[in-house]
């Protein structure tokens, strides 16, 4: 059952990773000549879309697995 999970983090993180390498790729190209106003929208939106998909990661890899009920209770107060 662990290993599917890994498997399934895995496969679900590589598009992300994708779209991150994009967003990195199309912000260094909005160094090149365009009018101010359009290059700091374009920066805008790569950052946030960079943003996103590397908080998408983390969220995806540092969720808590279920416990099954009864287990890491705390222990009934007397």
């Amino acid at each position: 059952m662990r290993a599917m999970n890994w498997i399934v983090r895995l496969v679900l993180s590589g598009p992300l990773l994708a779209v991150s390498g994009f967003c990195l790729f199309g912000f260094i190209a909005t160094f090149e000549p365009l009018p101010p106003m359009q290059q700091w929208i374009w920066r805008a939106v790569y950052c946030t879309v960079a943003l996103l998909c590397s908080w998408a990661i983390v969220r995806l890899w540092r969720s808590k697995r279920p416990t099954p009920s009864g287990q890491n209770a705390p222990p009934p107060n007397p």
